[in-house]
């Protein structure tokens, strides 16, 4: 249970720091490649066999790896632009709410249909997405489709994931995740010379301060899976990371969504629990 909570813990503290990260620090490509460099020191340290060859899943393992990169890159850049406009409660919740994506995927390439309870929490994560996007005047959210987009990518970045664990090696796990960060570190580095950023000590150090936990999001979710059930570990990490950046929205940042936006939200929780089952 320490993984599991360490992995929730790890997913709103990505949130959380990229909210204060953007107030504190001017470069936002800087951040993103700090955050991926220090995301792909971590991945690689924790190999526990680096050898790497092209043959028996390798070209799998490079292709996947570079195109979750870019999304993982793209879902960074709309998170932010989300937590700008929309605040970072609505934005994470919808973020983690894009695996319905992934699970529309699943049932269109590889057949795999949704149990009665799936289609119940789909349903329910339309509902609660009818339901913040047709908010009061009052309630007004910043950016609507901002947020389906955020949904989206977020959902197939999780996509991807799927078809490697499908088609790709699982020895070659921590290469695909490597692969990934240094695809996006790329990225980020040719988008920092093209806009002329310059990398100060604050780009740096926030943006380590989101590549740490971003990796410990993924490290520790695996780790969590090793030693319980899937059908506890996947609910409790979606519902308890939107809870924990809620709370954290609250607290520290005094966001106060409007009562349409908290009934979505509550109806969301329950359709993620559902949705993972």
């Amino acid at each position: 249970m320490l993984d599991l909570l360490l992995a929730i813990l790890s997913s709103a503290a990505v949130s959380a720091m990229l909210r204060i990260g953007e107030r504190r620090a001017a470069g936002t490509y800087g951040r993103f490649a700090m955050n991926y460099l220090s995301a792909a020191i971590l991945a690689y340290a924790a190999m526990p066999a680096r050898q790497f060859s092209l043959e028996g899943g390798g070209w799998t393992a490079l292709g996947l790896g570079a195109a979750q990169g870019l999304l993982y890159l793209l879902t960074l850049v709309i998170l932010q632009g989300n937590i700008r406009t929309n605040g970072v409660i609505l934005s994470a919740t919808f973020a983690r709410l894009g695996l319905v994506v992934p699970m529309l995927f699943a049932v269109a390439a590889f057949g795999e249909l949704p149990t009665g309870v799936q289609l119940a929490g789909f349903l329910l994560a339309c509902a609660a997405i009818w339901i913040i996007r047709t908010g009061s005047a009052g309630e007004a959210v910043g950016s609507k489709s901002g947020l389906l987009l955020l949904l989206v990518c977020s959902g197939l970045t999780d996509s991807l994931a799927k078809v490697f664990e499908a088609v790709g090696s699982r020895a070659l796990d921590g290469w695909f995740l490597l692969i990934t960060f240094l695809v996006a570190l790329a990225v980020c580095l040719g988008l920092m010379l093209y806009k002329k950023e310059r990398l100060g000590w604050r780009e740096v150090v926030y943006g380590c301060l989101v590549g740490i936990p971003n990796y410990g999001s993924v490290f520790f979710l695996l780790r969590a899976l090793t030693g319980l059930p899937a059908v506890l570990v996947y609910p409790t990490y979606s519902a308890g990371t939107i809870l924990a950046v809620s709370l954290i929205g609250v607290a520290a940042f005094r966001e106060r969504p409007g009562r349409r936006q908290w009934l979505g939200l509550a109806i969301i929780l329950a359709a993620l629990v559902l949705l993972n089952l």
